[in-house]
């Protein structure tokens, strides 16, 4: 995208007054424009599909399609498409649901203007996000389903593995091992390729649920 170019964003949300809400927040954002509104999962594939957005923020319970489906769909569609839930429920497994389905960050909407933007802006440029206190959860409830999964990680891919599970972001993850992003990438590439996973959210919900965390630096 050229510099410059507005983040193009589709709000998908089946309550007016939050739909309206969202996108009123979001027209104060110079860098961001939305392109589209829909009141349910199908009328979100719908614009989508018609109007290619960077970005989109998409409600969980909604009628018609629910934004699971929806990103379910999207996500086999537009592989490349970000797809971030903006939902009021705080759960595990909501979480662990939309994550499973491709959605590329999760945030609650009691979240603030200016946090939603940065998250808004750090999933355009790449990186997959979830709030630290819904890192923390997920943490806390998912168990293990194998304690002896195939899986052979060198010890560098373990430490990137570990603070992907912490909810760091990519830049932050850099720094603290301090790697250049593109080789952060790469490292991203052989830990996503050797777990069977597309993204580093469905890589942290993997490496959780089949019990092959790393363990932590003392």
């Amino acid at each position: 995208m050229p510099e410059g170019t507005p983040i193009r964003v589709v709000v998908a949300d089946d309550h007016p007054l939050i739909r309206e809400g969202i996108i009123a927040s979001l027209g104060r954002a110079e860098d961001i424009r939305v392109v589209g509104e829909a009141r349910n999962g199908e009328e979100a594939v719908t614009l989508v599909t018609r109007l290619l957005p960077d970005v989109v923020l998409m409600d969980l319970d909604m009628p018609a399609m629910d934004g699971v489906t929806a990103i379910s769909v999207l996500t086999e569609r537009f592989p490349g498409l970000k797809i971030l839930v903006l939902s009021a429920y705080e759960d595990n497994e909501h979480v662990y649901t939309a994550m499973q389905a491709g959605a590329v960050g999760y945030v609650i909407k009691r979240t603030d203007h200016a946090s939603l933007l940065k998250v808004i802006r750090s999933v355009h440029q790449g990186d997959i996000l979830i709030s630290p206190y819904l890192a923390r959860l997920t943490l806390k409830n998912l168990e293990p389903t194998s304690s002896n999964l195939e899986i052979h990680l060198t010890s560098r891919e373990k430490e990137v593995l570990n603070l992907i599970i912490s909810g760091r972001e990519n830049d932050a993850i850099a720094e603290v091992l301090a790697m250049s992003r593109d080789t952060l990438k790469t490292h991203l590439k052989h830990i996503f390729d050797k777990l069977q996973v597309k993204n580093r959210t469905q890589c942290a919900v993997k490496a959780i649920e089949k019990g092959i965390l790393p363990s932590k630096k003392s």
